[in-house]
C-alpha cells in the first residue's frame, strides 16, 4: 500500500499572483516579444540563405571539381554547417533561450564588416542584405522588450 505525501514541496516563495503569466517550465513570462520573434525571423532567413549557399557550393564543387576541390567543398560544408548552427541559434531565440542571445549578436557583428566587403563589385545586393540583416537583427535583439526576456 503507497501513501501519498499530503504536504505541499514548496517550489517558490513567490505568491501564485506574480507567477501566474509564466511559463511553468522556465519560470519566465509567457509571451514572447514581437521584437523577439522578428529577430527570430530574421536569423532564421539568415540560416536559410546559409544552409541553401553552402548546399549549392558543395554541389558546385563536386560536379565542377576545381583544382582545389578539397577547400572548394569543405568551404561549401562550412558555410551549410554555420546555417545550421544559425537555423539552431534562430530556434533558441524564438523560445527565449538565454544562451541565443550571445552567438546572435557574435554572429551579426562579424557579419557586418563581412557585408561592407561585399558592397563592392557583383556582390552590391548580397553585401546590402547582410548589413540590413545584421543592424536590423542587433536592433532587435537588444531593444527592451526583448533584452527583458533574458533577465531572470
Amino acid at each position: 500500500m503507497s501513501r501519498r505525501r499530503t504536504n505541499p514541496s514548496p517550489k517558490s516563495s513567490a505568491p501564485a499572483e506574480a507567477t501566474a503569466d509564466a511559463d511553468p517550465t522556465t519560470g519566465r513570462p509567457a509571451g514572447t516579444p514581437a521584437t523577439l520573434i522578428a529577430a527570430a525571423v530574421v536569423v532564421g532567413l539568415e540560416a536559410l540563405g546559409a544552409v541553401v549557399t553552402g548546399g549549392w557550393l558543395t554541389v558546385e564543387a563536386i560536379i565542377t571539381r576545381p583544382r582545389g576541390m578539397g577547400i572548394a567543398a569543405s568551404a561549401g560544408v562550412f558555410v551549410l554547417a554555420a546555417g545550421v548552427g544559425l537555423g539552431f541559434v534562430a530556434w533558441g531565440l524564438r523560445r527565449g533561450r538565454r544562451w541565443s542571445r550571445g552567438p546572435v549578436v557574435a554572429i551579426q557583428l562579424l557579419m557586418l564588416p563581412l557585408g561592407y566587403e561585399l558592397l563592392s563589385g557583383s556582390t552590391t545586393a548580397v553585401g546590402a542584405a547582410m548589413l540590413v540583416a545584421a543592424i536590423v537583427t542587433l536592433v532587435l535583439v537588444l531593444a527592451p522588450p526583448s533584452t527583458a526576456v533574458f533577465r531572470e
